[in-house]
């Protein structure tokens, strides 16, 4: 079943990250392949599901921009899968950053991942010869970001008039106290609660894209999304 009718993850997308390539394990050792790197295999395919990506699709697509670190930050070389674009325009309405899981057990880590989702806010939006960051491009009001260490989600929020991002950067105390952003990433992308904030962000795109799309596009993507998540939520209150 499709996104917008389900009531949780389906098993074959549970499967992708139940699999080998979020694992540490011999197969990977000849690529050299960080456990960062095989999550951005398996995120792209969850966010395909969530907004019902494929061949021909009019709405939205998967894309890359470079590292955010020198010196390889507008290299297309190293570029990785960190942003949602909206048809036909192209431009971000979704902005993600994906590290190991490793990250959310450390306090500098953690420093590291909350500034790299702010950068990311003002990275420019690549298919503009202006520089005009991905926030400032997005064409709905807020900007959603998902800052994800393995499977802990840490959602941000862009507000498009006003340039603020929610949660605000925090200025570290020194020396950094271990327990700095501690239970920040508190939620499992993965987890019921995980499916159902995923499913409200999702939801939220899809529908404000439908309104301030000026040709309504979106408009009957719109309406079954409100369909559907009226039917989500009575096959979750029914336990169905």
């Amino acid at each position: 079943m499709p996104f917008v009718t389900d009531a949780a993850w389906p098993d074959f997308l549970l499967e992708h990250f139940d699999s080998s390539s979020c694992h540490e394990d011999e197969a990977w050792e000849p690529y050299h392949r960080s456990l960062a790197d095989r999550y951005y295999a398996v995120y792209p395919y969850m966010l395909m599901y969530c907004f019902h990506v494929h061949a021909g699709d009019p709405g939205f697509v998967i894309g890359y921009q470079g590292l955010l670190s020198e010196p390889w930050a507008s290299d297309t070389t190293y570029a990785m899968p960190s942003v949602v674009r909206q048809r036909p325009h192209f431009r971000p309405v979704l902005i993600f950053d994906i590290q190991d899981p490793a990250w959310a057990t450390r306090a500098d880590l953690r420093l590291e991942a909350d500034r790299r989702m702010h950068q990311r806010y003002d990275y420019p939006s690549q298919h503009r010869y202006d520089h005009t960051s991905n926030l400032n491009d997005c064409p709905l009001p807020h900007l959603w970001g998902l800052s994800l260490l393995g499977t802990s989600l840490r959602v941000y929020c862009g507000d498009v008039a006003t340039g603020v991002v929610n949660p605000v950067s925090e200025d570290p105390p020194s020396p950094l106290p271990p327990d700095f952003l501690e239970g920040a990433w508190d939620i499992d992308i993965l987890s019921q609660e995980g499916f159902w904030k995923m499913k409200e962000i999702i939801g939220d795109i899809v529908c404000l894209s439908a309104e301030f799309d000026p040709r309504a596009r979106f408009l009957p993507i719109s309406w079954t999304w409100k369909a559907g998540m009226l039917i989500s939520f009575l096959r979750r209150s029914l336990g169905i």
